[in-house]
């Protein structure tokens, strides 16, 4: 499922180019050159032709051969997403993420058949770069000369076209109309230039389907990495929260009852017995707070168990469906993000929904799929960057799914889908 969300958003160089130039140009003329392509095709073509002489001084005048991949490198990042200028995708990074420090970065580098397609590119680049700027600055000579040809005229400056030299105004006005056509053939081949490399830069630079593989791969082992780390941060802080404040607020409290009993002033009695209360719902606040950041029952009955223990000011059931043995165990990291996620979605449905009914029903057996729904005044909108995409990405995490489905008016819905383990 990853691989095919990670195709439509970069664009792979076994699949065809979507809104290639060569399309644009195939539309009826006047409707082509009326619209920005040709003028985007000339500027993407005028900066190739910058970015060739450039390789070429690197290469060859310059003679850095030794630093060819780290200057394929650079210029593969600037064509994959210089393409956009002519309407197209930007080309997906055939390269897979890698950490640790230069040297290894380097060595990763120069073992990826990327790498070496991105050299090949530039060669490429470099060898047609001398001749498409002579084609182009013929042909734009000519196009001046017609253009232009009373201007020279004036200047004393006769046009020679084989056997016809034009020497009068008369004459240099009757070429200037041919300049129109030529235009417009310049157009188009600047246009076909720009097509030409577009597809060369995508059929090179772009990733294979193994690439796209050894990248999705990558971001969801660093994903898992990331998601670990999270969970021990939790532990940390709820133990940090259970060794520290809570403990001192545990003393606190006894210390303010010992003292109250002892005082036989009723002022002052009710005043510390007053104090000793606020002391002992901070407290319970507290312990309420260690609870969600890491609950126990969580550990040590499992999900089940656990959302059962949802809810206060909301009445939330719990119920179990095909596939589904009560005191089921799952793998740690799905546990904790199905629990995360009926938490999340209790506490939502109070606080924004005012449900009065939250129900958690659980089944499945190799996949497991988990359903939220309450009764709230539902509205709710992973897309506004709320709560609910932060547990979208957790169930991405450990290879889930995560659906909402919250029109205005409720219900709202949740439903998770994905495996037992991670």
């Amino acid at each position: 499922m990853a691989i095919t969300d990670m195709n439509r958003t970069v664009h792979s160089a076994d699949e065809p180019s979507p809104g290639a130039p060569w399309q644009r140009m195939r539309q009826s003329p006047l409707t082509y050159l009326l619209s920005a392509a040709p003028w985007r095709a000339a500027t993407y073509t005028g900066v190739t032709l910058i970015l060739g002489w450039l390789t070429i001084l690197v290469y060859i005048a310059i003679v850095l051969l030794p630093f060819v991949p780290a200057w394929a490198n650079l210029l593969g990042k600037i064509e994959r997403q210089r393409v956009r200028l002519l309407g197209l995708p930007e080309i997906g990074d055939p390269h897979r993420p890698v950490d640790g420090g230069l040297g290894m970065r380097i060595g990763v580098r120069l073992g990826e058949a990327s790498t070496w397609r991105e050299v090949v590119y530039t060669l490429v680049l470099a060898a047609v770069t001398p001749v498409l700027t002579l084609v182009l600055v013929l042909e734009g000579v000519v196009l001046g000369m017609f253009a232009l040809a009373p201007m020279f005229v004036v200047q004393d400056m006769p046009i020679e076209l084989g056997f016809w030299t034009v020497e009068s105004t008369a004459e240099a006005w009757m070429l200037v109309p041919i300049a129109i056509p030529l235009l417009i053939i310049t157009l188009y081949l600047w246009a076909g230039v720009a097509a030409a490399t577009a597809s060369i830069a995508i059929a090179l630079l772009g990733p294979r389907q193994e690439e796209l593989a050894a990248r999705v791969e990558a971001l969801e082992s660093s994903r898992g990495v990331l998601v670990d780390s999270f969970e021990v941060e939790r532990r940390r802080i709820e133990r940090d929260l259970h060794d520290g404040p809570q403990q001192e607020l545990v003393g606190a409290a006894m210390q303010l009852g010992e003292i109250a009993q002892m005082n036989d002033d009723p002022t002052v009695r009710t005043d510390v017995e007053a104090v000793q209360a606020r002391v002992e719902r901070a407290l319970s606040s507290l312990r309420d707070t260690v609870r969600d950041i890491h609950p126990q029952v969580l550990e040590d009955h499992g999900v089940e168990a656990a959302c059962a223990e949802l809810g206060g000011p909301v009445v939330v059931h719990v119920s179990v469906g095909d596939g589904w043995t009560p005191g089921r165990r799952l793998s740690g990291p799905v546990e904790r993000a199905l629990y995360y996620t009926a938490s999340e979605a209790v506490t939502n449905a109070v606080k924004h929904a005012a449900a009065s009914t939250v129900t958690i029903h659980l089944a499945g057996a190799d996949t497991v799929t988990m359903t939220v729904t309450d009764d709230g005044a539902g509205g709710a909108d992973v897309s506004a960057g709320s709560g609910l995409a932060g547990l979208v990405e957790r169930a991405e995490a450990v290879g889930a799914a995560l659906t909402v489905d919250s029109p205005t008016g409720g219900p709202t819905v949740l439903h998770w889908c994905g495996p037992s383990s991670s």
